[in-house]
């Protein structure tokens, strides 16, 4: 039986935990700040530019999106509704990626290596996802990226195939990069509510224009 429900252009009803963005972006992100260190080119991506004066990318859209995540996590699920589905639009994500990201890291966990990285962005289509960190530095700003599928594990865990890698406009031989990117080290796909109940995020997937989850709530062992 498929996890996911028939594609549709409806907004989507429930969200993902902040945590659970926080850990894909880290996820995603990481790899990207440590490829870096290959090389420093500093032509701008043209998807990248695609994004540049969106005029609802604005914090009261980030905030909106918190404020859905709260509603879904607050929802209390039946057994028989403990499977179930959530997306949330490109627009809004880079929104929170904009005005909200940092500070929450900052807040969650602590972690202050996101302080050297310019704006983050991302665009999703069926292909997959395209994401990418701009970094400062004494010659200027470079834009690392990476076209990526992001997705679960039967362990468990997230696991992230990298399609292509680019600093600027030059493309980073895969071969090189996977010496960087490795799903060893990244974490397991769940969330913990902290009520005694945890979030386990069984697939997820890339459409238009959003990011697609599908999700079971069980009681904490």
């Amino acid at each position: 039986m498929s996890l996911w429900p028939k594609r549709h252009s409806d907004q989507p009803r429930d969200c993902v935990v902040i945590g659970l963005v926080v850990a894909i972006i880290t996820v995603a992100i990481v790899p990207l700040f440590i490829i870096w260190q290959l090389g420093r080119l500093n032509n701008t991506p043209d998807w990248w530019a695609a994004l540049d004066n969106n005029p609802v990318n604005t914090e009261q859209s980030g905030i909106e999106l918190e404020n859905r995540i709260t509603t879904a996590l607050t929802r209390v699920r039946l057994s028989e509704d403990a499977d179930w589905n959530a997306a949330i639009n490109q627009d809004q994500l880079n929104s929170w990626l904009t005005h909200r990201l940092k500070g929450t890291i900052h807040s969650f966990t602590g972690d202050t290596w996101i302080d050297e990285l310019g704006e983050i962005r991302i665009a999703l289509s069926q292909a997959g996802m395209t994401i990418g960190a701009q970094l400062r530095h004494a010659h200027g700003l470079t834009i690392v990226w990476a076209i990526i599928q992001l997705g679960t594990n039967d362990q468990g865990r997230f696991v992230v195939t990298t399609d292509r890698v680019y600093i600027g406009s030059m493309r980073v031989p895969k071969a090189l990069a996977s010496k960087y990117i490795s799903n060893e080290n990244l974490g397991d796909a769940q969330v913990d509510l902290g009520d005694g109940r945890v979030v386990f995020i069984r697939a997820l997937r890339t459409g238009d224009r959003r990011l697609e989850f599908a999700l079971r709530t069980e009681l904490a062992n």
